[in-house]
């Protein structure tokens, strides 16, 4: 039998008073909404330090503008949040190739991204930590 504010009532005169439980499960609905900025501002940090880090690795290359070429950009896709790191099409950033190509005697592969981002995944496992952290602080 059904009880006014989301109980019920047993047969027994016992009831359940539901409503916090449902208040948990419509509030836990809403934690990744509420989470998006938070969790933005550790994908975009991330995303800048695996830059920089890159950056800092392809300017050893000797390739021209090959370093000033690798930026960042955010994705916001279906819910996801993002991004996309690398050198910039044309130019400069042509020289990408450098990265994963099997090379031969004059040059080897550099994999200066693949390090940026190994160099960075637990500062950003931290980040997203804090962004959950700072969500369930400023409330649901």
């Amino acid at each position: 039998m059904a009880v006014p504010g989301g109980g019920s009532l047993m047969s027994d005169g016992i009831t359940f008073d539901f409503t916090e439980l449902r208040q948990l499960v419509v509030d836990l609905a809403l934690v990744p909404a509420k989470a998006a900025p938070n969790v933005r501002k550790a994908v975009e940090v991330t995303a800048r330090h695996v830059k920089d880090d890159w950056s800092k690795a392809a300017d050893r290359t000797g390739l021209g503008g090959y370093a000033a070429d690798i930026d960042y950009d955010l994705k916001f896709e279906d819910g996801a949040i993002g991004a996309e790191i690398g050198p910039t099409p044309g130019d400069s950033g042509s020289f990408g190739l450098v990265e994963e190509a099997r090379g031969n005697v004059r040059s080897a592969p550099q994999f200066a991204g693949r390090d940026a981002a190994r160099k960075n995944e637990a500062d950003f496992i931290r980040g997203l930590a804090k962004a959950l952290e700072d969500t369930l602080k400023e409330g649901l």
